[in-house]
């Protein structure tokens, strides 16, 4: 399947609502890459908006798919002066409770002997996805896009499970997958698409990816205990602050931070999961990225009931949240380990908080040491209060300054 056009392509994904069209348009201009958005194509090709060509596939796949082939071309014929492009495109549809995964996957695995491809899959919060999905119905930009459909909090769990499941069969062809987050700093969006375009650092030097591993769940539970909004909670400011300097000194640094997904956040009186999300209930993310995130979002509000789904048989049904609460815990596994997976290496930042070992950490570390990536634990003098034993592989540091050292930044 001879093709022409660009030798380096990357493809950023996720579901809609993720808003992937925001970090093309940014790393377009930040790298002077050229970018093109393949629905545009496909709906070119139909004369269809591309949620009826989700329901076409749906009772004529095979046919369909031809068009998706020459939308590819004529994507292709457009970018044939350039040697490398960022192109935007989902890998799954969701319409009509099915999901409905993408042609654009076949013909990704055609090309996979032929061009350098990598794959981005982007998440983000689950309620700042739905919010915009609903905005956008309510708005009049998609009016019809909920048709005959519910697009329920946990139908996009299963909808963004199903598209990192697509990007793992990619990996087995060869095909660079990364999973990552919206909101991620700026300079992190840009850092992992000059990657994996092939590109070097500003020093000159080869890219490399950390995945932070941290306290998350007790310091949270702390904050609470104290009545100090999370996202104004020292000991989280301080991980914050640490991500924070660790990218801004070491220029060929792709952090991965778990916290850019905040998703079990405990409701009220015992409740299974938060309904309105706040800033000071979520963990602190970085303030310069490429989204904006409004807050507060009430998924029992007007807005979710009237456009995407049943407020009073989904958020407000407690049976509904047991089950969803069980699904986003899942996800969180998943997805950090995959972190872990594909990071060159772990630091571990103050994995003894409190005292205490941390279950979370305790798990990313042994994953990595596993799977030998060297891990570096950055632990303050105050906070050895574990005693090191049998089976800790990691290299114990006192300081972020030893780090920078050791990461010759």
């Amino acid at each position: 399947m001879a093709q022409e056009g660009p030798e380096s392509i990357v493809v950023i994904s996720g579901t809609s609502g993720t808003d992937i069209s925001r970090v093309l348009d940014y790393v377009g201009r930040e790298l002077g890459v050229a970018t093109a958005k393949f629905e545009d194509y496909v709906e070119a090709v139909f004369r269809a908006p591309i949620y009826h060509v989700a329901e076409l596939l749906l009772v004529g796949y095979r046919q369909a798919s031809e068009r998706f082939m020459k939308a590819f071309r004529d994507m292709l014929a457009e970018l044939s002066g350039s040697e490398e492009a960022v192109i935007g495109a989902h890998l799954a549809y969701y319409r009509r409770s099915n999901v409905i995964i993408s042609p654009f996957v076949n013909i990704l695995l055609r090309l996979a002997d032929e061009k350098k491809i990598a794959v981005i899959d982007y998440v983000d919060d689950y309620y700042h996805i739905l919010y915009r999905v609903a905005a956008r119905v309510a708005e009049g930009k998609t009016p019809e896009v909920t048709g005959f459909q519910v697009l329920d909090p946990a139908g996009l769990i299963y909808w963004r499970s199903t598209h990192h499941s697509v990007t793992q069969l990619l990996s087995l062809h060869g095909i660079e997958t990364v999973i990552y987050a919206s909101k991620h700093t700026a300079a992190g969006h840009a850092r992992l698409v000059a990657k994996l375009l092939g590109r070097k650092a500003e020093t000159g030097r080869d890219y490399e990816a950390v995945y932070i591993s941290h306290p998350i769940t007790k310091v949270r539970e702390k904050a609470a205990k104290e009545g100090v909004p999370l996202n104004e909670h020292p000991d989280a400011l301080d991980i914050e602050n640490f991500k924070k300097l660790l990218e801004e000194k070491c220029s060929h640094l792709i952090v991965y931070s778990p916290t850019t997904i905040d998703e079990l956040i405990p409701g009220p009186r015992g409740e299974p999961l938060a309904t309105v999300i706040e800033r000071k209930n979520r963990w602190p993310h970085p303030e310069n990225g490429i989204h904006r995130y409004p807050y507060p979002v009430d998924l029992a509000s007007e807005l979710f009931d009237r456009t995407i789904y049943p407020v009073e048989k989904t958020i407000r049904n407690p049976g509904y949240m047991e089950f969803f609460r069980a699904e986003i815990e899942a996800s969180i596994e998943r997805r950090d380990l995959g972190y872990v997976a594909q990071a060159d290496y772990i630091v571990a930042y103050r994995p003894t908080m409190y005292g205490q070992q941390h279950m979370g950490v305790e798990t990313e570390i042994k994953t990595a040491i596993a799977t030998a990536k060297p891990v570096y634990s950055v632990v303050p003098p105050s906070e050895r209060t574990i005693p090191y034993t049998l089976f800790r592989f990691e290299y114990p540091l006192a300081g972020i300054d030893e780090l920078l050292r050791i990461l010759h930044c």
